[in-house]
C-alpha cells in the first residue's frame, strides 16, 4: 500500500468516527476500541509538510471520537488530569532544553498516544458510564483473545499482511519467537504489548454486567491468550489482576463467583504449565538474559536529573536516542526517570501508591485494580505500540470511575441541591 493511500484511508476512518459519534456515542466508542485492538500501530497517517509525523490509526480515531463526545455533561476534574498535565509539561521541558526542534514531534507522536488514550477513557466513561464501558472492553478483548489463540494454533497472523511502508512496520511487523515457537502478537506488534493489554482487560471484564458464566468464560479465554504470548509479564499481570479483583472488588461479585474465578485461573495455570515450562526450557538462556538485562537498568535511575534528560542520553544523527550502553530501556519507570526526570517518576509512583491504597481499602474500581496489577509490567516493560494507548485509556476510565464511586459513597447532604 502506498503511504498516500493509507493516510487517506486512515483519515477517512477518523472522519467517519467523528460523524458516527454525534449520532451514537456508544457505537463511536466501540469503533474507537476496535481501532485500538484491530489496527496495527504501523497503520496510520503521515502528516506534516515532509510527512515526518506519524500517527497510528488508533490514535486518530481516538482523538476524533473524543472530540465528538464533547461536551460531556457531568464531567468533573480529577487529580489524574493534573498528573497527566504535569507529566506532559515535564516531558516537554526535557525536549525543549535538549533539542527544541524535536518538541513538536514529541508532542504529536509518542506522548500523543498517552493523551489520546486518557482523553478517550475519560470522555467515554463520562458519556456512557462504567457498566457500558466494561461491557465494550470485555467483548472487544474477547475477540482479541480468540484471535490470539487462533494465531497460536494456526501460525497465521493476518495483521502482518498489512505491509505498510515505513519504519513502524520495520520495527514492529516481525513475529517474535521463544523456544522455537511463534509468540502470539495479534495487532499489537509485540507479544508483551498484547499480553499486558489483555491483562488490563480482565478486571474490567470481571466487573461487567454480563451474565457470570459468560463473563467467567471470557476471562478464561483471555488468560489462555496471555499464555500463548509466552510473555512472563503478561501472564503474571493477568494472574495478579484476577486475584486482586476477586479479593478487593467491592461490588458485583458473590463469594461463590470469586471462588470460581480463582479456581478457573488455577485450572488454566495447571493446564498451561507443561507448555510454558517446555517453551522457556527450550529458550535456554534467552529468558534469563532478558531478566538480567532488566536488572541492569535499575542502577541507571541514580544518574537521572530532577527534570529533563539524564546526562546518559545521547542522540544519533537520525534522532535515535540511546541511554549510556543501552539502545532501549525496557522499564517505563527507568525510562521516565531518564527522559523526564525524577520528579516525573515520583508523580507516577505516587499515583500508583494511591491506587494501591484504594485497592487495599476496597475503594478501587476495576480499572484502578487493573492498573495496580500492571505495576510489575511498568517496572520491566516500556510503553510500546498500542499498549501505551490502552494503558492510558484505562487510566482515564479509572479517573472517571473513582469520581463516580466517591460521589456514590458520599452522603446526600454533601452535595447541593440542583
Amino acid at each position: 500500500m502506498t503511504t498516500l493511500l493509507v493516510t487517506s484511508a486512515v483519515l477517512a476512518v477518523a472522519l467517519l468516527a467523528l460523524v458516527v459519534a454525534h449520532r451514537s456515542p456508544r457505537l463511536a466508542v466501540v469503533v474507537a476500541i476496535a481501532a485500538l485492538c484491530l489496527l496495527p500501530v504501523w497503520v496510520g497517517a503521515r502528516l506534516g509538510f515532509n510527512g515526518n509525523l506519524f500517527l497510528p490509526a488508533g490514535v486518530l480515531v481516538a482523538v476524533a471520537v473524543t472530540v465528538a463526545l464533547l461536551p460531556a455533561r457531568g464531567f468533573r476534574p480529577s487529580p489524574a488530569d493534573a498528573m497527566l498535565g504535569l507529566l506532559v509539561l515535564l516531558a516537554l521541558v526535557s525536549f525543549l532544553t535538549d533539542d527544541p526542534t524535536l518538541a513538536l514531534t514529541f508532542l504529536v507522536t509518542p506522548f500523543a498516544y498517552f493523551v489520546a488514550g486518557y482523553a478517550l477513557g475519560r470522555m467515554a466513561t463520562v458519556r456512557l458510564g462504567l457498566p457500558q464501558i466494561h461491557r465494550i472492553v470485555a467483548f472487544a478483548f474477547t475477540v482479541v483473545a480468540a484471535l490470539a489463540l487462533v494465531e497460536y494454533l494456526t501460525g497465521w497472523n493476518p495483521f502482518v499482511l498489512l505491509r505498510v511502508d515505513g519504519s513502524q512496520f520495520a520495527e514492529w511487523g516481525t513475529i517474535q519467537e521463544r523456544g522455537g515457537l511463534a509468540r502470539a502478537e495479534g495487532a499489537f506488534g509485540h507479544s508483551i504489548a498484547l499480553g499486558a493489554s489483555l491483562a488490563m482487560a480482565i478486571p474490567l471484564t470481571i466487573a461487567s454486567t454480563i451474565r457470570f458464566p459468560i463473563r467467567a468464560g471470557m476471562v478464561v479465554l483471555m488468560l489462555a491468550a496471555t499464555v500463548v504470548t509466552f510473555s512472563r509479564i503478561g501472564i503474571i499481570s493477568a494472574a495478579i489482576g484476577v486475584v486482586l479483583t476477586a479479593l478487593f472488588l467491592r461490588e458485583g461479585l458473590e463469594r461463590r463467583q470469586r471462588a470460581v474465578l480463582l479456581g478457573g485461573m488455577l485450572v488454566v495455570a495447571l493446564a498451561a504449565l507443561p507448555l510454558v515450562s517446555s517453551v522457556f526450557s527450550s529458550a535456554g538462556d534467552e529468558a534469563a538474559d532478558s531478566a538480567g538485562y532488566r536488572g541492569d537498568l535499575l542502577p541507571l535511575i541514580a544518574q537521572a536529573n530532577l527534570v529533563g534528560f539524564s546526562d546518559l542520553v545521547q542522540r544519533s544523527a537520525s534522532g535515535q536516542l540511546s541511554f549510556g550502553p543501552f539502545r532501549s530501556i525496557d522499564s517505563q519507570f527507568v525510562l521516565t526517570a531518564l527522559s523526564s526526570g525524577l520528579i516525573a517518576l515520583a508523580i507516577v509512583l505516587l499515583a500508583l501508591l494511591v491506587a494501591v491504597v484504594l485497592c487495599i481499602r476496597r475503594r478501587a474500581t476495576a480499572a484502578t485494580i487493573a492498573l495496580v496489577a500492571q505495576i510489575p509490567a511498568l517496572a520491566t516493560v516500556a510503553l510500546i505500540t498500542q499498549y501505551s494507548i490502552v494503558l492510558w485509556f484505562v487510566v482515564g476510565i479509572a479517573a472517571t470511575g473513582q469520581i463516580a464511586m466517591r460521589r456514590a459513597a458520599a452522603p446526600a447532604h454533601a452535595f447541593p441541591s440542583p
